[in-house]
C-alpha cells in the first residue's frame, strides 16, 4: 500500500544494499596509490607489537598460564595427568600456547584499530572528502582526544565482553562466532564515530549513528570477517576505514539533501518512502545548505 511503513524484509534488504555498496566502493578506493601506501602504517605497527610481545611478554605469560592451570592441584591438572598416560604428553604445551594467543590476539586487534582510528582515518577522510564527497561540507572537526576517548572506552567494553565470553568458546563454533561478534561491535563503534567526526556536527552525528546503527554493525561484520582469511587481514584496517568513510559520507550527503539530518527514524531502518511524513530537519539546516 502506498505510504505504508516498510516491512522488516525491505529494511533488511536496504541495509545490506548500503553495506555492500560501501564495501564495493572501499575496494575500488583501496587501489589508489595513496591508500596502498597507507597500508604500511597498521602493518608496521603490528610487526612492532608482536616483536615487543615476543621480547617482553610471551615467556612470562606462558609461564604464568602453565603454573596457574597445570601445575597447581586441581581438576585441570588431574585431567592432563590422565591424558599423559595415553601418550598425549605435548597436549599441555599446545593448550598453553593457544591460551596465550587467545589473550594476546584481542590486544593486537585493539592496537591496530586504535592506530587506524587515530592515524589512518584522518588521511582517509581527507582522501574521500577531496574526491567523490567534495560536495559534503565539513561541519565538524578532527579531535585526537575525542577519537582516543571513543576508542579506548569502547576497547574497555570489548575486553570485558571478550573475557566473559571465553568459557562459551568451548561450545562448538562459538569459539569462532563470539570473537567475530565482539570484534565487529568494536569496529562499528569506533569507526562510525571517526568516519563522521570531520564532516558532521554533533547533532548530525548522533542522529546518523542512531539511524544506521544496524547497518554500521553489518558493515563491521563484513570487514572483520576478513581477519579470518590470511593474508587479507593485512589490508583490513585501511579497507575498514574506507568502507565506513564511504558509508558515513554517503549517508550524511543523503540526509542533508533530504533536509532530515536531524530527524528521527526507526533504529537501523532506511529513510521512509515519500508517502510518509518526513522527519523534522535540523534547526537552520536549509539555511546551511543554501550557502
Amino acid at each position: 500500500m502506498l505510504g505504508a511503513r516498510p516491512t522488516r524484509d525491505v529494511i533488511a534488504r536496504t541495509v545490506m544494499t548500503r553495506v555492500f555498496r560501501a564495501f564495493g566502493k572501499a575496494l575500488v578506493s583501496q587501489l589508489h596509490p595513496r591508500m596502498l601506501a597507507l597500508l604500511l602504517i597498521p602493518f608496521v605497527v603490528a610487526v612492532v607489537f608482536w616483536l615487543l610481545v615476543a621480547w617482553m611478554a610471551w615467556d612470562p605469560l606462558v609461564t604464568w598460564l602453565r603454573v596457574e592451570f597445570f601445575e597447581r592441584q586441581g581438576v585441570v591438572r588431574w585431567l592432563f595427568e590422565q591424558a599423559t598416560r595415553f601418550g598425549l604428553d605435548g597436549l599441555q604445551g599446545t593448550i598453553v600456547v593457544v591460551m596465550a594467543l587467545m589473550l594476546l590476539l584481542p590486544l593486537m586487534f585493539v592496537t591496530a584499530l586504535l592506530i587506524t582510528a587515530v592515524l589512518a582515518m584522518p588521511v582517509v577522510n581527507q582522501h574521500l572528502g577531496a574526491g567523490a564527497y567534495r560536495d559534503v561540507r565539513r561541519q565538524g572537526s578532527w579531535s585526537v582526544a575525542a577519537s582516543l576517548w571513543n576508542a579506548v572506552s569502547s576497547a574497555v567494553v570489548f575486553m570485558l565482553m571478550y573475557v566473559l565470553s571465553l568459557p562459551l568458546w568451548l561450545v562448538p563454533l562459538l569459539g569462532l562466532v563470539l570473537p567475530w561478534l565482539c570484534w565487529s561491535w568494536l569496529t562499528a563503534r569506533v569507526m562510525r564515530f571517526d568516519s563522521l567526526v570531520e564532516h558532521a556536527d554533533a547533532q548530525e552525528r548522533g542522529v546518523l549513528i542512531a539511524r544506521h546503527r544496524r547497518a554500521y554493525f553489518g558493515l563491521g561484520l563484513l570487514v572483520t570477517a576478513l581477519n579470518y582469511v590470511p593474508p587479507l587481514f593485512l589490508i583490513t584496517p585501511v579497507l575498514t576505514a574506507l568502507a565506513f568513510g564511504h558509508f558515513s559520507l554517503q549517508a550524511l550527503r543523503d540526509a542533508r539533501d533530504r533536509g532530515d539530518a536531524g530527524g528521527a527514524e526507526a533504529p537501523g531502518g532506511p529513510p521512509m518512502p515519500a508517502g510518509n511524513a518526513p522527519a523534522a530537519p535540523l534547526p537552520g539546516a536549509h539555511e546551511r545548505l543554501a550557502h
